[in-house]
C-alpha cells in the first residue's frame, strides 16, 4: 500500500468533474464508449485484473518504516466490498454507488461514530449484470474495483461498464462476483480471525450454477491456479453452485443481501433468504436512496459501535430524516448485533501506532522496545523500588 495517502472530498469531487467532462456527460460514458470500440476493460477494474496483480483483490494493511521498525498509521485494513446490480431498472446504481461512496467511506472512518474506526477501512465496489447480456451485447458481466482508500475509487468506479441491459429471463448473474467475493479476496483482518463486510444490492433472483467456460473468460484462463494460489481450493469438473458460494463466504464474511423493492419481492426474498438466512437479508423500504446509511449502520451494529439505540442519532448525523431513520432500523433489528465481538482477537487486534519488528508480522513488538527500552530492566526496576 502507499503511505501517506489519505481519502479527499475535493480530489474526489476533481475525479467526477474530470470523468463527467464538467457534467456534461455521465460518469461512465467516456468507459462505454472506449469499451463499444474495442471490448477491453481497464486493468483495474477488469476481473482478470492487471497482470502483476491478476484477478485477487487486496485489503492489506498499511506499514511505514520508522528507523529501524514498521508503523502501524491507521490500523489493521478492514475490507468492505459492494456488489450492486446494474440491469434494467437498476441501471443507474453506479452512479448512486459512486456519489454515496464518500459518505460510505466517512462514516466508516469518521464522525461522532465511525463504525470502523479502529481498522484501516479499504473499499472495493462490484457491478454485476447477466450472462445473457454478456452474449447478447457484448456487455460484461463483472466489474470490480481494487480496495482502496483515496480518490482512486472514484477513477475506478469511473472506468466500469454498467449492464443497462436484462433480458427479462427471471435472473441475474450475481454468482460470479459472489465467487470473486470468496475465492479471489486477500483481507489483513482475515489473519486474525476477524470477518470482513459483503454487500450485494439487486431486486432480481440469482442463477444458481457456474460455468467453467465463463469463470475463464471472467477471471482469466488460470482462476484455478489464482484461487489456489489465495488458499482455496476448487474442482473444474464439479464447481461450487451459488449456495455453496455463499455458505464458504459467510464463514469469512459477515455478508448480507440487501433487497431493493422490484417486481416480484416475495420471489426474490424467498430465494435470497433460503441462501442467506432470514437474519443476514434486509428490505430497503427507500430503494438505493440510503444504501450507504443501511450499510454503515449494519456494520455499527455488527461490531457493536452502535446499537439499536445509538442507530437513530447515527442516522441523524448522516442526513438520513426522522420517519426514513425508523423503517431503516426497523428493517435491520433482527440481524445478528455484535456478532464481529465474537470473533477469535477481536479484543486484540493492534491499533494504530503498533511497532512491528517486519512489515506484514502479525503481532507487534512490546511498546517498551519500541521506545528503545528493555522490558526485562524495566521490570527489574520496579521490583526493586517494590522492595
Amino acid at each position: 500500500m502507499t503511505k501517506g495517502r489519505k481519502f479527499s472530498t475535493t480530489t474526489y469531487e476533481s475525479t467526477k468533474e474530470k470523468a463527467t467532462d464538467g457534467g456534461k456527460q455521465t460518469l461512465t460514458q467516456k468507459a462505454e464508449e472506449r469499451y463499444q470500440q474495442d471490448g477491453t476493460l481497464d486493468p483495474l477494474i477488469d476481473p482478470k485484473g492487471p497482470p502483476h496483480l491478476g484477478p485477487v483483490r487486496y485489503a492489506w494493511s498499511r506499514f511505514e518504516q520508522k528507523k529501524n521498525l514498521w508503523h502501524l498509521p491507521c490500523g489493521i485494513a478492514m475490507a468492505v466490498e459492494r456488489l450492486i446490480d446494474t440491469t434494467g431498472s437498476m441501471q443507474n446504481n453506479i452512479a448512486l454507488a459512486f456519489e454515496s461512496a464518500p459518505i460510505l467511506y466517512q462514516m466508516l472512518g469518521g464522525g461522532k461514530t465511525p463504525v470502523l474506526g479502529r481498522y484501516d477501512p479499504q473499499l472495493a465496489t462490484a457491478i454485476f449484470g447477466d450472462v445473457y447480456d454478456w452474449i447478447r451485447e457484448r456487455k460484461p458481466p463483472l466489474c470490480r474495483t481494487q480496495f482502496e482508500f483515496d480518490e482512486r475509487m472514484a477513477t475506478q468506479m469511473a472506468n466500469m461498464i454498467p449492464s443497462r441491459l436484462g433480458w427479462g429471463n427471471g435472473k441475474e448473474d450475481p454468482q460470479y462476483g459472489l465467487f470473486a467475493a470468496q475465492f479471489l479476496t486477500n483481507c489483513s483482518a482475515e489473519r486474525y480471525g476477524l470477518k470482513t463486510y459483503h454487500f450485494t444490492a439487486s431486486d432480481e433472483p440469482t442463477a444458481m450454477d457456474l460455468n467453467m467456460r465463463c469463470l475463464n473468460l471472467i477471471f482469466g484462463n488460470d482462476v484455478v491456479a489464482r484461487v489456489q494460489e489465495n488458499g482455496y481450493n476448487i474442482d473444474p469438473r464439479r464447481l461450487p453452485d451459488t449456495a455453496e458460494i455463499v455458505a464458504a463466504l459467510q464463514k469469512k464474511r459477515h455478508a448480507f443481501f440487501l433487497q431493493v423493492p422490484g417486481g416480484e419481492d416475495s420471489r426474490v426474498r424467498n430465494q435470497w433468504t433460503e441462501l442467506y438466512g432470514k437474519d443476514h437479508v434486509v428490505f430497503l423500504t427507500e430503494g438505493t436512496r440510503y444504501l450507504s446509511q443501511v450499510q454503515a449502520l449494519i456494520i455499527g451494529l455488527t461490531e457493536g459501535t452502535l446499537s439499536l439505540l445509538t442507530a437513530k442519532e447515527f442516522l441523524k448525523e448522516w442526513k438520513v430524516p426522522k420517519q426514513d431513520a425508523t423503517e431503516i432500523i426497523a428493517s435491520v433489528e433482527h440481524i445478528p448485533i455484535g456478532a464481529q465481538r465474537l470473533c477469535p482477537n477481536f479484543n486484540r487486534i493492534p491499533l494504530a501506532g503498533a511497532m512491528f519488528e517486519n512489515k506484514g508480522d502479525l503481532w507487534p513488538i512490546d511498546p517498551a522496545l519500541a521506545a528503545g527500552k528493555d522490558p526485562a530492566a524495566d521490570s527489574r526496576e520496579k521490583a526493586t523500588e517494590w522492595l
